[in-house]
């Protein structure tokens, strides 16, 4: 643990609050297919920022987390996804009077079928129609032969004016974001589907969703607030399109389903359709900031150190006018 001293409220006053104490949880391995480094490096450049801003530090990997007591810490930023812990921490999250980036509980909104169910039913998103299926069911007949039915119709409405619709579908587990390459697969046609849904039942998935195909630029975009910073660029720059978009659109639609799952320190997919409308794809917490990551850093630690100063402020109000109140 470093201690960098003071956390200042302002840099215009020689006055200064000490520090928040501040713990980093590294992403477990298995969740950060071919980015384990990335993961590691934007957490690490965040908590440098913070010890710039004067609070101390530590980081840990998940199993040294599952050991440590955690009611010491003033902010706690959790990165690891596997179920046990994250609802370990859920628990930890309601005992402690710390603030967590993103809490515990936002992080399992993360997880597929419930992140489908909280961005449908957001109004200010563009959600694909989705078909959640039982693995041990096999694939089934092909999908979206029958109207939307149940919460999501609202949203499949609102994207299926917009979105063209090409042949295929994309088979995704129906749990976490992808750990590896075959956890989100793409079927040309629907008689190739067996093979995706018998892998995902050697691999004891219980559940998978299917979406559309959707002919567009694919975009990927990175947030902090939401409100406070969003930048974003296109997957695969050389084979883009680059059909023109509006990009309040895009802020707002991410920070709308940001906001649906609790997120503050976000990242995701959407796609432009060749008419210019914007569909979400996905929306994941802690992501890897890989090509903003100094720049990510720096507007973290603004909005953690925000966020924190904000709390403190109110924490001494009320303690003021609970001592004015005894008198």
């Amino acid at each position: 643990m470093e201690d960098a001293g003071r956390f200042m409220t302002n840099p215009n006053r020689s006055r200064a609050l000490p520090g928040p104490k501040c713990l980093g949880i590294l992403r477990e391995m298995q969740n950060s297919p071919n980015r384990e480094t990335d993961d590691a490096q934007i957490l690490n450049a965040v908590l440098e920022q913070l010890r710039n801003l004067g609070a101390r530090t530590d980081c840990l990997t998940p199993e040294e987390a599952d050991r440590r007591e955690l009611s010491d810490y003033d902010l706690l930023l959790p990165m690891c996804e596997t179920y046990p812990r994250i609802k370990r921490l859920a628990g930890c999250a309601q005992r402690t009077g710390a603030r967590w980036f993103n809490p515990p509980e936002a992080v399992l909104n993360c997880y597929r079928l419930e992140m489908i169910s909280r961005l449908a039913r957001a109004p200010e998103v563009r959600f694909p129609r989705c078909e959640v299926r039982r693995v041990q069911d096999g694939p089934g007949p092909a999908p979206f032969q029958a109207p939307a039915t149940g919460p999501s119709v609202a949203g499949a409405a609102r994207a299926e004016k917009h979105q063209r619709a090409a042949p295929g579908y994309w088979l995704k587990r129906g749990d976490v974001h992808n750990t590896c390459d075959h956890d989100v697969v793409f079927a040309a046609h629907w008689a190739h589907a067996g093979r995706v849904v018998e892998d995902f039942a050697q691999r004891e998935i219980t559940h998978f969703v299917v979406q559309p195909h959707i002919e567009g630029d694919i975009l990927k975009f990175y947030g902090v607030g939401p409100g406070r910073w969003f930048t974003w660029f296109h997957h695969d720059p050389t084979r883009a399109r680059r059909t023109p978009f509006v990009m309040e659109e895009l802020a707002s639609m991410a920070a709308a389903g940001a906001r649906a799952l609790g997120l503050e320190i976000y990242g995701g997919d959407a796609i432009v359709s060749p008419d210019g409308s914007i569909t979400l794809l996905d929306l994941n917490s802690w992501p890897s900031f890989a090509r903003v990551r100094q720049e990510a850093a720096l507007q973290i630690a603004w909005h953690l150190q925000a966020r924190w100063l904000s709390r403190r402020a109110k924490t001494r109000t009320q303690a003021s006018s609970s001592a004015r109140r005894r008198k």
